[in-house]
């Protein structure tokens, strides 16, 4: 496929600039970056690129109102979701209260055994009963309206942390959100425990002196003069003026905070005399308190913070880079709390399956490296059983499904004293009796999914339509639904709803789930008065359901999907790159290893796809339990090999042929000390139009 000029140019531009391997560049450019700094900033992802807590609406009513909680010593209650996402979300805040030296007693709480979704009216009236003076839901509340009004009638202030789709009514309480219809925070899929790291850096961050001070950073460049104005970690404005500027013409106001650079003289005396709080140098005022001389250049801040000044055309915007590194500098309240809190933020995230685009893929990779080296000892405990989690995907497969198995059971206290008992006696005692149940969760999803499936595969009683399949069986607990609804989705292409029909209960649980970007939730939101409770995320809901409206909510959601085309249920969100047959032993362990500055891979920004056309099939065999996996030996030049799970039926009949079409993932086969580059096979193409390749060939905005 020919390359466009444009996106041939910045390639070019890439590996030049950044000194990048033309694949590497041209994967890069395919997820949407758009030139050389956008680039930089994807490939080392700072913390300093976070978006400012104070965007958020509500944020400053929020912390106002847990700071008066905190230093007045009024008892806090808690309630979470049972999920990773929610209790991780409760361990960030727990986290919090320990670092401000909280005098305040903590209520917590989460649903337990057969305790619906979200807030219920037993945990307010428990909270009430506490004496609870103000209440924090973390990943739940958005839509808790009736709960959260008893909560007030019980004399409780509501802080709602969430990040769920909103109702048409909102609860009586404080509410940050990023999914809220009037937020204008710039980044909208945070995890519950990412919107609740965002309180908490919020709070930490009120705590500074820096806290609501404005600053001005006056930066002369070439004959001009560059204003940029900051306050809270957010640049409000820049503006360039013409020479001759003057203190008068800059917009100075009283008790701004100036930091000057490039000025001369004559401008600085006029500074002087204005009614400002304090002038300085912004190479002075860079110099943490107590120490001098550390770093005295511009560039020797760039070597500290290692930001690539080469990029920045403007110094202004430079200085404004800096200036946000310092608030995350080492030294620093916010770097600290960070530093022991990312871990937590990452599993959340990680487990919750949100996008790992924008701040999200920044906080999941210091997140990882902050598991490395996580002074939490259960995380520890669980990491050295389980073998170090070093990707979002060893995180994804083997932490975040071993920690979300007690939810699933209504045993969340085995979480919760997993995320806060502190002995490590009973943190093992703890991560033994989750392993039993574990095993047991996948034995169980094993069996209630290939039923399902054949079920599905082979008959209409679950078909609801064309478009989607309905599922309600007697066999299903309540806290597999969400697993079930999303392999069945992901293997039909189509939405799927799993309904558990517990045995005696007249109101029963379920889950829709949508495999690619399609808004599953959306085609079900109208339909909101069917359900007892609803709530989600585009692709992922959870329900409650009366028994005697399942049929009706069957009808009217299949009726919407028959209606609504499903664009986006199997169109690939992965950026390939085409490698010729003659570039394949430049596919090497170096090359491999390369590809790391694309972690954390997870949803929406995948790990990097290859294809190749026409290659040559030197060998072939089955192998694995059933022979039911498929290797092929590709010929000269490299003689890698390429493995396809599942896949051996498929690959015979291709190596019949003289050459194949493969689209494939790469990693590194490590097998007696010796590592060796390995193709993973992702998909045979039989058609150069193919579907997956003509989506996967385009540029993949949004990371």
């Amino acid at each position: 496929m020919d390359t466009p000029r444009e996106e041939q140019d910045l390639i070019t531009e890439l590996c030049s600039r950044l000194g990048l391997d033309e694949l590497i560049a041209r994967l890069l450019v395919r997820r949407g970056l758009t030139d050389a700094m956008n680039a930089e900033a994807y490939i080392n992802p700072s913390l300093a690129m976070l978006h400012s807590p104070f965007l958020m609406e509500g944020m400053t009513d929020a912390i106002g109102r847990l700071e008066r909680a905190v230093s007045t010593g009024e008892r806090i209650g808690i309630f979470a979701d049972s999920d990773l996402d929610g209790l991780s979300a409760m361990a960030v805040v727990e986290r919090l209260l320990d670092w401000t030296n909280a005098r305040t007693d903590r209520v917590l709480r989460y649903p337990v055994e057969d305790d619906d979704y979200g807030l219920s009216m037993r945990a307010v009236e428990e909270f009430g009963a506490e004496g609870v003076k103000l209440l924090i839901t973390l990943d739940s509340g958005i839509r808790d309206v009736a709960e959260i009004h008893r909560a007030r009638e019980l004399g409780m202030d509501v802080l709602v942390c969430d990040h769920h789709e909103q109702g048409d009514v909102l609860p009586d309480a404080i509410i940050i959100n990023p999914k809220m219809r009037t937020c204008k925070y710039p980044f909208r899929e945070l995890a519950g425990v990412g919107v609740a790291f965002k309180l908490c850096s919020a709070l930490v961050y009120a705590r500074e002196a820096d806290y609501n001070r404005r600053f001005l950073i006056i930066s002369g460049e070439g004959g001009a003069v560059f204003v940029s104005k900051m306050r809270n970690m957010v640049i409000e404005s820049t503006e360039g003026f013409s020479t001759p500027a003057s203190a008068g013409s800059i917009g100075l106001g009283d008790g701004d905070f100036v930091l000057h650079h490039g000025l001369d003289d004559g401008f600085i005396e006029e500074l002087h005399t204005a009614r400002c709080a304090a002038i300085e140098h912004f190479l002075s005022f860079m110099e943490p308190d107590g120490e001098t001389g550390r770093a005295s250049t511009l560039e020797d801040w760039c070597d500290a913070f290692s930001i690539r000044a080469d990029l920045y055309s403007r110094r202004i915007d430079l200085f404004g880079r800096i200036f946000m590194e310092r608030c995350y500098g080492r030294t620093t309240a916010l770097a600290g709390f960070a530093s022991s809190s990312l871990d937590l933020v990452a599993l959340g995230t990680i487990a919750d399956i949100m996008p790992l685009t924008d701040e999200n893929r920044i906080m999941v990779r210091h997140g990882i490296d902050a598991l490395g080296r996580t002074k939490h000892i259960g995380l520890r405990l669980l990491l050295e059983k389980n073998g170090a989690a070093t990707t979002a995907r060893d995180v994804a497969w083997k932490i975040a499904p071993f920690l979300n198995t007690p939810g699933r059971y209504g045993k969340s206290h085995l979480l919760s004293r997993f995320f806060l008992e502190r002995s490590e006696g009973g943190l093992k005692e703890t991560i033994d009796e989750i392993t039993d149940m574990n095993e047991k969760r996948k034995d169980e999803l094993s069996s209630l999914y290939a039923r399902l499936h054949e079920e599905c595969r082979t008959g209409e009683r679950h078909r609801a339509g064309d478009g989607m399949y309905f599922v309600c069986d007697a066999e299903v607990p309540d806290g597999l639904c969400g697993l079930l609804a999303n392999r069945l989705a992901d293997a039909f292409k189509r939405p799927v709803i799993v309904v558990a029909l517990a045995e005696g209960r007249d109101v029963v649980k379920g889950s829709g789930r949508a495999s690619g970007s399609y808004d599953f939730f959306a085609r079900v939101a109208p339909f909101s008065s069917l359900f007892e409770r609803i709530g989600g995320h585009p692709q992922a809901f959870g329900f409650s359901i009366r028994l005697e409206k399942i049929d009706e909510a069957r009808r009217e959601i299949a009726s919407a999907l028959a209606d609504a085309p499903q664009r986006g249920t199997s169109r690939s969100s992965t950026a390939c790159a085409e490698v010729p047959p003659g570039r394949i032993a430049d596919l090497n362990t170096d090359f491999v290893d390369s590809l790391g500055i694309f972690e954390p891979v997870g949803h929406q920004n995948e790990e990097p796809h290859f294809v190749t056309r026409g290659v040559r099939v030197a060998g072939f065999r089955a192998m694995g339990a059933g022979r039911t996996h498929g290797k092929f030996i590709l010929g000269a030049p490299g003689r890698i090999e390429a493995i396809g799970w599942g896949m051996a039926e498929e690959m015979a009949e291709a190596a019949k042929k003289s050459a194949v079409d493969l689209v494939y993932t790469l990693s590194i086969n490590e097998y007696r000390g010796e590592r060796k580059p390995q193709m993973l096979i992702k998909r045979l193409l039989n058609d150069e139009r193919d579907a997956f390749v003509r989506s996967a060939l385009d540029r993949v905005p949004g990371n």
